[in-house]
């Protein structure tokens, strides 16, 4: 293998359908700029919102332009990607590894590479590769930890700052349980509330929260996630996995129904007992501080704030190796993959 040192010039491509994935791959881009790639942005689908782009960074439009662009690797924190786009199909992961669903993550042939978070995800990834033999696996610490971990916040607020953030699956979600009580504690002044939801969320529900909005409390779009995080004291969750990024700022969360409760956070199966759950998280025991402190340590071993460069030289490593695609035809999931993209040129 060569070096990955080696002044090798790339075209990236980063693969979008949700507004979370913007802080997500924004940390990669500045890596790649710095090492003189370039970079473009292919954003798909209703549910991402062209306005979240930064005037410096550039839109490829079209799918059509995307395959004339003929990226040397595409980047993706979703789960699918069109074989017929170009390059090395990098999946980089949404959230971190979380046992919503079982650990074994759902490998469908789409992907050349996986970089991981941690051990767990690596392992699980590793054995399957073994098996099929048609992509890699590198551990590189997830590269939205840079922009969390890296992220400046230097203003200061006179009242407790409560997050409430909700994952959208009715079975794990606690947004519709806990509306009344937000509701009811939002009325008071003494916290102020920031609400940001999964953008998979019902939209009724969105409507609902939205309307809540007064001087207490404060409705936040998917590109204000690590602000948020960084702005809140504590944070009111259920399953979804933005709990643990939380949890690495070493802050306290307050869970609702959470499904695997661990004694890092605080969960409550009662919505009734929220607000003496706050309370207790604002000033936290110290066997709570302490557990919070061991908690970064156990979901992964890179919170350097350097994934992306790991992310980069990994890949810069298997390009320059005479990479070529191994992956099975999946004729299938590729057919309904260019239906909904509505591309058909071979």
């Amino acid at each position: 293998m060569q070096n990955s040192n080696i002044s090798v010039k790339y075209k990236f491509l980063f693969y979008v359908e949700q507004n979370y994935s913007f802080d997500i791959l924004r940390p990669l881009q500045i890596e790649a700029l710095k090492k003189g790639h370039e970079v473009c942005w292919l954003l798909i689908g209703e549910d991402v919102n062209p306005l979240f782009l930064h005037q410096d960074e550039i839109q490829i439009k079209t799918i059509k332009l995307a395959v004339k662009y003929n990226p040397d690797a595409v980047f993706v924190p979703g789960n699918t990607v069109p074989n017929f786009i170009p390059g090395l199909k990098v999946e980089v992961f949404h959230g971190l590894n979380q046992s919503k669903r079982g650990n074994e993550y759902p490998e469908r042939g789409l992907f050349d590479l996986y970089c991981t978070e941690g051990p767990e995800r690596t392992f699980s990834l590793t054995k399957t590769s073994v098996k099929k033999d048609y992509f890699d696996v590198i551990e590189t610490g997830w590269i939205k930890l840079d922009s969390l971990l890296n992220y400046e916040s230097l203003e200061e607020y006179a009242r407790p700052q409560i997050l409430f953030s909700s994952t959208f699956s009715p079975s794990l979600s606690c947004a519709e349980l806990a509306y009344e009580e937000v509701q009811r504690l939002s009325k008071d002044s003494k916290w102020q509330w920031l609400v940001t939801l999964h953008p998979k969320m019902s939209a009724t529900t969105v409507k609902k929260y939205k309307a809540l909005e007064n001087d207490n409390l404060i409705f936040m779009d998917n590109n204000r996630v690590i602000e948020c995080m960084h702005r809140a004291d504590v944070m009111v969750c259920d399953n979804s996995s933005i709990f643990q990024e939380f949890l690495l700022l070493k802050k306290a969360v307050v869970t609702i129904n959470n499904r695997s409760p661990l004694d890092c956070f605080i969960n409550i199966t009662e919505v009734n007992n929220l607000e003496n759950a706050i309370e207790s998280a604002l000033c936290p025991s110290a066997e709570l501080s302490l557990n919070i402190e061991k908690y970064g340590a156990t979901v992964t071993p890179y919170l350097d704030g350097n994934s992306s460069k790991r992310v980069l030289a990994g890949v810069s490593n298997i390009l320059q190796s005479g990479w070529c695609d191994l992956k099975p035809k999946n004729i299938i999931r590729n057919f309904k993959m260019r239906k909904k993209l509505n591309y058909w040129k071979i």
